[in-house]
Order: C-alpha cells, then structure tokens, then sequence
C-alpha cells in the first residue's frame, strides 16, 4: 500500500522495499524513466565537494544530500527524504494563492516543532541549509526550479531535488526565461530566517553566511571546471561544450576580490527577493497541479500535524465550548476552550482554537460535504462598534450552536477524520493543560 506514482511529467514510481532488519522503517525509492539521471548524479556530486569544501573549513551548512544512481539510459533510482515535504503542500495548505503569501513554511515548522527550543533549532537548520542550496544552485545553475522540486524536512532542513536543468539551460515560454531570478529565495523563507515580515539581525547573518560560503567555493574554481570538463565527452546533453563550463566560471567570478564578490553576492540575494517572477512560477505551478491531485487528494487542517480518526482517538460523545481567553502570541485576540467528552468514562480533554480555525474546518468540510448537510458558520465580520470581548462573547455563542449541530449532525459529517483531528488536543493545548490544569467554571 506504500507505494504510488508522482504526478511529474516522467510520472515516477514511488517504490518501498521491506527492511531486512526487522526494527529498521520500510526503504523508499523513487524510480524514474526518461530521465537521463547522470546528470542528477554528477549534480549531487558537485554539491556533495562544495559541502567537504565546507566542512573542512569549519562551515556545516546543514545540506541535506540523497542518493541517486543511474541504472541504464534514461533510467534509474533516486533515495527519498524521510519526514520531508515539498514547498507546494506546504503552500497550499494555505490555499491555492499559499505561494504568495509569508506564512506557510513558518506555521508547518512551527506545527512540527511545538516547543521553543525544537522550533529555534529548526530555524537555525533553515537558516544554514538555505544559504548552502543558495550558493550551491547558483554556482551550478540549477534551472527549472520551483515549488514541487524544493523540499523542507520537519527538522528544517531545506533541499533541492531534480536537476532535470543545470548550468544555466532554463526553460522558455517563448522568449521569456522561466527562471528569472538568481535563485529561489522568497518571502516566506525571508519569514522564517527573520521570526516574523521585519528585517532582524538573522537576516543579516544569513547574507553573510551566504557570502562566506560563496567565497570559499569560488578559491576551488579550478577544481570546479577540471571535474566538469572531465565529463564533456560523456553525452550529457547540458554539458557538451566550453560554453557550458563558462557558465560556472563566470558564476564563480575568480578574477574578483572576496569584498568584491560579497557585494556581488548581496545583491543577488536582494534581487532574488525582490522577484514577483519566482512567486508567480510557483503560483501557475500551484493551478497545474490542482487538476492532477483535487480529486483525489483529502483537505487536511493546516494546524494540526497528523490526522486522527474516530477509530484511533475514541467516540465523541459532548463537545462544549467553556469560555473565550485574551492571547498575544502569536498575534493578539482571543481563543475558545473547548470541553471534549469520549466515550471512555471520565476521559475529558479542553482544546483552544481560534475563530479563524474553525473558519478552516468549516471551509474544509464544505470541500467535502454539500452545504445541506452542515449547519451555518456564524460570520467573521463584526457589525458596529462592539468589538473586543463583547464580539468575542458573542462569537462564542454562535460557535457553541455550530459545534453542536456538528456532533449532531449526520454520521458520515460527525464522524468525519477532519472532525476528530479538529477535537484532538495539539501539544500546545497539553501545555496550557499543564500551567493551568484546573479549566475554569463556565
């Protein structure tokens, strides 16, 4: 049941083999024909001597490097991240337009990374791994890039795959280069290095750390172009000449001095963020994808890191929302307690969602129930003055008839997989169980 297919234009297999170590997980693969994967080889070849190169200059740029091998013409294995997922799904749980938005790569780190220390830690993996990809795309001018061919682990460690396109062969739409900026540095990852849409001291140290590592590579520029040109008689049909080597050196730039290639590098780094062109790359990817993936693929809440189903997580038999609570992080309103009660005798849990979340369930249902099967949503605008705690007293109200009528409503709607994730207790809310363990009277 493991294994499946992509929906790329090669259409590779999704293979997973039994561990013959007993305690060892399943190994995946992913198998591919039409695709001349040397290139994907010689690719990570590079990135894996740019990563010695950096280590032993007491740089560990975090880089997350798979395993490919090419067993015949056009066809071959390539290693799969565990715990991975490419930047599309991440975007798109955010909607369709996700990919315009700052969000989404902060809130999936922050969803799998609950607890303060884990989520800086993953930060800093960010922070190193997507300078590294930065330098490393660059150099070897990696094309073709976006949404479905960068990936992020729930450690935060970013990383490309697919490297159908290098040294500089973009593809066209006419005689507009698909890929118009330097490399693929967004807004949404500038969110992340930052904590938040204003510039930190971080951002800094990642530009720095991007110019350091662009320094170091570009004194191998020799070994660069000795190992490439190695290989001009093998076939490869990106890399068939002098002009194709060309491209690195002029990437590399060795007849400019370290401050010079700084300033150099800086600037590419501002005009790869400055670039609506990658956003929208990402965007028209995003539709492409939708016919391939909506009907089969199931909505899932953005906010919740696994599903959960009536079967794993025990009968709803109540839900009662207590009370409203004033938050300030990570943005200022309110959130609503909610009292689940299962089956199990005594087994109670209290759950805080957002208006805004419950707003996602409510849309999430609707995708797959038809509207006269849900009861109505209360509406988020607030008419007149009464905002503040008077709106959220009401609010609380209208909330407390729709979670009813919910668990009430028809088996199929109330037993529903979004439903029970909906009602399980995230780590945050084991947390505020923790420092307030006694839920105040409603």
């Amino acid at each position: 049941q493991d294994c499946s297919y992509f929906n790329s234009n090669a259409v590779p297999l999704k293979l997973s083999f039994q561990n013959v170590d007993p305690l060892g997980e399943n190994i995946r693969v992913i198998f591919k024909c039409g695709d001349d994967l040397r290139q994907d080889m010689l690719t990570l070849q590079m990135i894996r001597i740019m990563n010695k190169i950096w280590v032993q200059e007491g740089l560990d740029m975090r880089m997350v490097i798979f395993r490919c091998f090419s067993t015949g013409r056009g066809r071959g294995m390539v290693e799969m991240i565990p715990n991975a997922e490419t930047l599309r799904k991440i975007q798109v749980e955010h909607g369709v337009t996700g990919s315009f938005k700052d969000r989404p790569l902060a809130d999936w780190l922050q969803k799998h990374n609950p607890k303060e220390d884990e989520y800086e830690k993953a930060v800093e993996n960010f922070i190193y791994s997507c300078a590294g990809c930065c330098v490393a795309t660059y150099v070897l001018g990696i094309c073709d890039r976006h949404n479905d061919n960068i990936m992020l682990k729930t450690t935060g460690h970013m990383f490309h795959i697919d490297f159908g396109r290098f040294l500089g062969h973009a593809q066209m739409f006419g005689n507009i280069k698909r890929d118009r900026a330097p490399f693929v540095f967004t807004s949404d990852m500038a969110y992340v290095i930052n904590g938040g849409d204003k510039p930190s001291s971080r951002f800094h140290d990642f530009v720095d750390l991007c110019c350091q590592a662009y320094n170091l590579i570009r004194k191998h520029t020799h070994l660069f172009l000795n190992l490439l040109g190695l290989m001009l008689s093998c076939g490869i049909p990106e890399l068939s000449d002098l002009e194709d080597l060309k491209y690195v050196y002029d990437a590399l730039r060795p007849q400019d001095s370290d401050a010079d290639a700084t300033t150099y590098f800086t600037r590419l780094i501002e005009s790869s963020l400055g670039s609506v062109a990658t956003k929208l790359n990402f965007f028209i990817h995003n539709l492409a994808q939708m016919k391939f993936t909506g009907s089969d693929a199931r909505p899932t809440l953005s906010f919740a890191p696994r599903t959960h189903t009536l079967k794993t997580s025990g009968r709803i038999r109540d839900v009662f929302l207590c009370r409203h609570e004033r938050v300030f992080n990570p943005s200022k309103g309110y959130t609503y307690v909610v009292k689940v009660q299962r089956d199990n005798p005594g087994e109670v849990t209290f759950v805080q969602r957002t208006f805004e979340e419950f707003q996602e369930l409510h849309n999430k249902l609707r995708l797959l129930f038809p509207s006269s099967l849900l009861p109505s949503f209360p509406s988020r605008f607030v008419i007149g003055r009464s905002r503040g705690e008077a709106a959220a007293e009401r609010r609380k109200e209208e909330l407390n008839g729709y979670i009813w009528h919910l668990i009430h409503a028809a088996p199929e709607v109330a037993e529903c997989d979004l439903i029970y994730t909906f009602f399980h207790p995230l780590p945050r809310d084991e947390r505020a169980a923790g420092t307030n363990p006694t839920p105040k009277p409603a």
